[in-house]
């Protein structure tokens, strides 16, 4: 099995069960081209899939297409809030007892896809399947935690807190719009556990091998044999399903020829062309009723999202009009002044849910079988040491001073991975985890430090003489570029010779593959749990890709996902968990991205959110 790396354009540490929606893309038109009823984005990296639900799919550049190609029950607003959704479906606790909590989902009557199949709660069965790791083993699916063997949905949601507490399956009423499913315990913030749709009959017909939209009964019959498998386990008949969900939403080209049951959405648009590394195009959907309703007036008929990589291009992209839309999340000052002073651009500058991180690896990936034997690797007193000594260089002050407070003045560094700076919970856990030896004095006596302990280990190490040598990997953008340079002229002064490697094209294969020993990229919230955080130090968290095992750590994640607990208990678990993270020495948070967006003056309703859909969570509110 690949490692479960939960990688959400950051990646997204908030496990919830919400994974199966969102399968569809698109592509592009000329940004020069763009009317009055265009919206031109951008992304600053590759769309590879329309399926962010896989291990190889999930970064956040893919689930932006799922965001405006997928509805379900909740979404997050410009201010964090979390909104039901009742124009796709209402959701209540039915049971609530200490071995018996059940919810049930219904489905609101005459939705429908875009290929005019009628929407119901067996188009919620999915997620069950990608979700419980019980499912998949009973379905002879394969054991999502096995080393060696890929499950047949090659999923990342498995390991969260429905895959923990989920009981037996899902219960659909009479008539199929309802759907109750049972955990073995009450569930704290049971909202983000709510199923999301997926157009199962398309998923049934493309594992029989059927290409293009069919009819409505040939639709029917196979939503219907989706579900005779799913209740019977078929495991030849899933498996072939699970092939396709895998693989086949991998696509490098949208065009005339793409099989259009690769296509169908419920959201406000679906996909019409996509060139990889190019553009992605979507037209509206016509039979679009599964949210809010669409502006009016003035509407928007075509989103597109252009791929540009490089910072300078897409600020000069704005200017010229080719997009209408800049958001980014790593911009340099020179960005900002740029942007600032563009006619008719409006422009927002605000911390968000995203944050940078830099880890070292200790073991094997997740489902990775070759054996790992850097020089940080086990937990020996010289590994942990070592990594203690690296941590102690990193020169995180600099960093602000120079890359991050000229775009956000007041921007501090980031101390644990649990809160946000500025909140009571950040100052309790940060005052009491043992972050302190990595904040206290100057930079110079944390490095002067640092070399004495691998002096311990390696006599001769001086800033000459650097004996401790290892990999270290980061996103090729012009801040993670910097930041790199800093990192490695620091660390040469404690003895050690940092060799970077800055890719995009193979960054997470790099990860993933144990190809570096330590890392540094970003971490984006997709929703707000009291077990944010876990995913990234559970041995099988989502977010672990580091190699990082703690039992301590598991038991005490085990409670935060799984136990409904007052402020001051999740504060006590995270405050345990930090301290056994900076025992550890697996890594340190840096800081909180500052986030710019802007935008064209003439569109309306633009709200940049701090988690989840950052830009498109509002899309239905967009005209000129």
């Amino acid at each position: 099995m690949k490692a479960k790396l939960a990688l959400r354009a950051f990646a997204a540490f908030a496990a919830t069960a919400i994974l199966a929606a969102g399968l569809t893309a698109g592509a592009v038109a000329p940004a020069q081209a763009a009317t009055k009823s265009t919206v031109t984005l951008m992304s600053s990296a590759d769309i590879s899939s329309l399926n962010s639900g896989t291990n190889s799919g999930n970064t956040s550049y893919n689930a932006l297409v799922g965001s405006l190609t997928g509805m379900g029950f909740i979404y997050y607003d410009s201010d964090a809030k979390l909104v039901m959704n009742t124009k796709f479906g209402t959701m209540k606790v039915v049971k609530n007892t200490p071995k018996d909590f059940r919810i049930e989902y219904t489905v609101a009557s005459g939705q429908k896809w875009s290929d005019g199949t009628p929407i119901d709660a067996v188009d919620l069965l999915l997620t069950h399947v990608v979700a419980s790791s019980k499912y998949s083993k009973a379905a002879g699916l394969g054991d999502p935690t096995s080393a060696t063997v890929t499950p047949a949905f090659d999923s990342v949601s498995y390991g969260g807190p429905y895959d923990s507490y989920v009981v037996g399956e899902p219960a659909l009423s009479a008539g199929n719009m309802k759907l109750t499913v049972r955990f073995l315990k009450p569930m704290p913030d049971w909202e983000l556990l709510a199923p999301g749709p997926s157009p199962v009959h398309a998923l049934s017909l493309m594992a029989d091998g059927k290409k293009g939209l069919q009819s409505a009964a040939a639709n029917t019959a196979a939503k219907a044999k989706f579900l005779q498998a799913f209740r019977s386990k078929n495991s030849t008949a899933l498996k072939a399903m699970g092939k396709v969900w895998t693989n086949d939403y991998d696509v490098t080209t949208v065009d005339s020829s793409t099989n259009a049951l690769l296509l169908i959405s419920n959201g406000g648009f679906m996909v019409s062309k996509f060139t990889f590394g190019d553009s992605m195009t979507f037209v509206r959907n016509p039979l679009y009723s599964s949210g809010p309703a669409m502006a009016t007036k003035n509407p928007i008929k075509t989103v597109v999202i252009k791929i540009i990589k490089d910072n300078t291009a897409s600020v000069q992209a704005l200017r010229n009009k080719d997009i209408d839309v800049y958001f980014n999340t790593l911009p340099t000052a020179t960005d900002r002044t740029a942007l600032v002073a563009m006619p008719n651009v409006e422009v927002i500058t605000r911390a968000g849910g995203n944050y940078s991180h830099l880890g070292i690896r200790t073991g094997p990936a997740q489902g990775e079988t070759a054996a790992f034997n850097g020089v940080f690797a086990g937990n020996s007193v010289k590994a942990r040491e070592l990594r203690k000594a690296f941590l102690l260089t990193v020169p995180r002050e600099l960093m602000m001073d120079t890359l991050v407070r000229p775009v956000s003045p007041t921007a501090p560094t980031m101390d644990t991975h649990f809160a946000f700076p500025g909140t009571p919970a950040y100052q309790r856990i940060t005052r009491e985890s043992g972050v302190s030896i990595y904040t206290r004095g100057t930079q110079a006596d944390r490095t002067a430090q640092a070399l004495a302990i691998v002096k311990k280990w390696y006599p001769d190490a001086s800033a000459t003489n650097k004996p401790v040598s290892f990999k270290f990997c980061h996103y090729n953008t012009t801040v993670r570029n910097n930041i790199g340079r800093l990192i490695v002229a620091e660390a040469a002064k404690a003895g050690f010779d940092v060799q970077i490697t800055a890719t995009t094209t193979t960054f997470f294969d790099d990860i993933n593959e144990n190809k570096c020993e330590a890392s540094m990229y970003g971490f984006g919230l997709s929703s707000l749990s009291q077990s944010n955080g876990a995913e990234i130090y559970k041995s099988d968290g989502g977010n672990n890709s580091w190699g990082w095992r703690d039992s301590t750590i598991d038991k005490i994640a085990l409670r935060l996902q799984g136990d409904v607990l007052t402020a001051s208990e999740i504060n006590s678990y995270r405050i345990a968990i930090d301290k056994r993270v900076m025992s550890n020495a697996w890594g340190l948070a840096l800081y909180a991205n500052p986030t710019i967006a802007a935008f064209n003056k003439d569109l309306k309703n633009i709200k940049p959110a701090p988690i989840g859909n950052n830009i498109t969570w509002n899309y239905f509110e967009w005209s000129y």
